[in-house]
């Protein structure tokens, strides 16, 4: 199922028009239309709120493989900070990422919720500097 086709069903799962959804966004219907037929693609941005909006996460609505398995398997829940901690033999991280999720385990829910929304705020914030820098150099080089 493609992006768009997860949008149109859960806009009309929670008995949305696209209108009201494009207004929860703070963005033009047809933009949120565009959206749904894939026409364009959301920004990051865009995508945490949707996710927001539908209650579902970023991997749902981007239709990525779910988790390997190996990550829940409680074998492998002794804390260390080796970067050298087995995540799974499908995983590519480089050595802080592997750091991070091994760490990121051993929170309690409240605080890992409270960390993955510090980053994504992070992450959008430092995507839409990068996306302005783009643009006014674009606009420079006009």
């Amino acid at each position: 199922m493609k992006f768009g086709d997860r949008l149109r069903i859960l806009r009309k799962q929670h008995d949305l028009t696209q209108e009201q959804v494009a207004k929860k966004l703070d963005i033009v219907r047809s933009t949120y239309a565009y959206y749904e037929t894939g026409k364009t693609s959301p920004d990051f941005d865009t995508v945490v709120k949707l996710a927001r909006l539908f209650n579902v996460t970023t991997d749902y609505l981007l239709n990525a493989d779910p988790v390997n398995n190996t990550l829940n398997d409680p074998s492998e829940n002794i804390y260390t900070a080796s970067p050298k901690k087995k995540l799974g033999t499908e995983w590519s991280l480089r050595e802080n990422e592997q750091r991070l999720l091994i760490a990121f385990r051993y929170l309690d829910k409240d605080a890992q919720n409270e960390y993955l929304e510090q980053i994504e705020r992070e992450a959008s914030d430092k995507y839409k500097d990068r996306r302005n820098r783009k643009k006014e150099k674009g606009l420079s080089e006009s």
